[in-house]
């Protein structure tokens, strides 16, 4: 588990859901997002968290917008592996 993921799992065990989405439509803003998303995925995989991803898509004067979001949530695993690696 690198120091990144540690961080956020820890930020996510303190809290119920946390909300990600992308700080705008630029090209570099929706880079972040995805890269977060490829990060929470891998954790996910791991039993660490819950992941869920939703986009939505809204039309904008004939143009469509998409909406991305992400929740997540730690599990219990999570927090178990949290524990036994504070005890260390």
């Amino acid at each position: 588990m690198t120091e990144a993921e540690l961080t956020l799992l820890r930020s996510l065990a303190e809290t119920d859901v946390v909300t990600f989405m992308p700080e705008d439509n630029t090209a570099a803003a929706l880079a972040r997002f995805e890269a977060t998303v490829a990060s929470l995925r891998d954790m996910e995989k791991a039993g660490w968290i819950e992941l869920e991803v939703a986009q939505d898509e809204k039309r904008k004067r004939g143009h469509p917008r998409r909406k991305r979001t992400a929740a997540a949530r730690c599990t219990a695993r999570g927090r178990e592996s949290l524990r036994m690696r504070d005890e260390l």
